[in-house]
């Protein structure tokens, strides 16, 4: 039998690089827009029309897409490793568990570094998957829809609910010292802060988030099982039609009945239990279908010469997502945080997303450069050298 190893260039499929690519340049942004820049927690007036245009196409068109995308391949990625371990007559378990604890253990220490980081949340839920090795994909798709929509819509949904799990004042209280950190010119000030905040924002929601994450992940687990992605789509191409026309007429639904909470004189706040709810499963439904959007637009362009070309330009980044993630963290607290330069709160929002978009490019350039001469990226590297528990080549032979 031949052991397990890293997919091999040659094997990699140009839709799925392109989809993860996609996807960090979304992260970055909405982390860059939000995060980075305190713009969550210190909320400055946005002085110009320009920005708060900028702001409003953040919140609709990547505001939690690009986390539903990396979770959607996240778990396409599980049923790819089952597939390759079926066909080699190999056991995938411990491979598996393997990858998630050196994957938590990343994470953990990219927590250090910058509160936000989700590659801890993937490698902790990503043991949610062991439960449906042996079900059907009815009953995946099923579980699925119930882990996405049942406990978000009950937490945000519901005022009472929310309120009691999700004390603003007692969270203003972990808010304010740890922005007293982040423009702090100690950067080692800021290491405690990170671990403790991120503990205390993830806290309301661990109820709704970590079940919503497995629900993602089984959507691709799905996906992979039935081969959407094999030969870049292109034998599934009436299926990624059909999700785009379907996920405009959603997405665009949602879109409008968002538009109106904002608009409307009283607010979702004062609206009625039920009201809420119907705007918390409409919100997740248009959050899938832009999604759907992304995927099968990515897909179907693919097909075509010129755009093929145009979208493997991204295709590197797709190649190194965890270098290129923690990469993101590297620059944005240098360029934010009172460590370095300390432009937080004082980036206006265009500034924001034609920064994530300059910082992208050169990513590119450099997850371009690197790829020439090496296989993988160096978080890859380290993470595969840990999970196969032998030294993975890392110069191209070739």
């Amino acid at each position: 039998m031949t052991a397990l190893s890293p997919v091999a260039p040659r094997e990699r499929l140009l839709t799925l690089d392109v989809l993860r690519g996609f996807a960090l340049l979304g992260v970055l942004t909405a982390n860059l827009f939000w995060l980075y820049s305190a713009r969550q927690f210190e909320h400055p007036a946005e002085p110009h029309t320009i920005d708060r245009v900028a702001a409003a196409l953040e919140e609709l068109l990547v505001q939690g897409k690009a986390q539903t995308l990396l979770t959607f391949l996240f778990g396409f990625g599980f049923a790819v490793q089952l597939l390759r371990a079926q066909a080699r007559n190999e056991p995938v378990t411990g491979l598996y568990v393997r990858r998630l604890l050196v994957l938590l253990g990343i994470g953990s220490l990219h927590v250090i570094l910058w509160w936000g980081d989700v590659t801890w949340h993937y490698g902790l839920t990503g043991f949610g998957l062991l439960l449906f090795l042996r079900a059907s994909n009815r009953t995946r798709l099923v579980c699925a829809a119930f882990l996405i929509f049942v406990p978000g819509i009950v937490l945000w949904g519901v005022p009472a609910i929310r309120n009691h799990l999700f004390d603003r004042q007692a969270f203003q209280q972990h808010v304010t010292p740890f922005l007293a950190a982040l423009h702090a010119k100690s950067f080692f000030a800021i290491i405690p802060a990170h671990v403790r905040f991120a503990l205390a924002y993830l806290a309301p929601s661990i109820c709704s988030y970590f079940p919503w994450l497995v629900g993602q992940f089984l959507l691709g687990y799905v996906a992979g099982r039935q081969r959407w992605f094999d030969d870049d789509g292109a034998p599934r191409l009436r299926l990624f039609r059909r999700m785009l026309g379907f996920g405009l007429v959603f997405a665009v639904g949602n879109a409008a009945v968002a538009i109106r909470i904002h608009l409307g004189p009283h607010g979702a706040r004062q609206l009625s239990v039920l009201a809420n709810v119907v705007i918390a499963a409409l919100a997740q439904v248009g959050t899938l279908a832009l999604t759907a959007v992304y995927v099968s637009g990515v897909v179907l362009l693919v097909q075509r010469r010129r755009w093929r070309r145009v979208l493997s330009l991204i295709a590197p980044i797709g190649r190194m997502p965890l270098t290129t993630y923690i990469s993101q963290s590297l620059v944005c607290t240098f360029l934010f945080y009172g460590w370095g330069l300390g432009w937080a709160g004082h980036v206006t929002a265009a500034r924001c997303i034609g920064l994530a978009f300059l910082i992208f490019a050169v990513q590119v350039l450099a997850c371009s450069g690197w790829l020439q001469r090496f296989q993988f990226g160096p978080v890859e590297w380290v993470w595969r050298t840990a999970v196969y528990l032998r030294r993975q080549p890392m110069r191209k032979t070739s």
